[in-house]
């Protein structure tokens, strides 16, 4: 394997664990999330 197809498979891997993380992570609350959240 060359260094051009390293880098591919990394940002393959990259990209597939951020859906991965923002489709089945952890829901957060839209709603009475507190005073302290920064969604006001």
């Amino acid at each position: 394997m060359n260094i051009q197809e390293i880098l591919v498979y990394v940002v393959l891997v990259i990209a597939v664990a951020f859906l991965y993380q923002k489709f089945f992570g952890k829901k957060k609350p839209k709603k009475d999330c507190g005073d302290d959240c920064g969604c006001h």
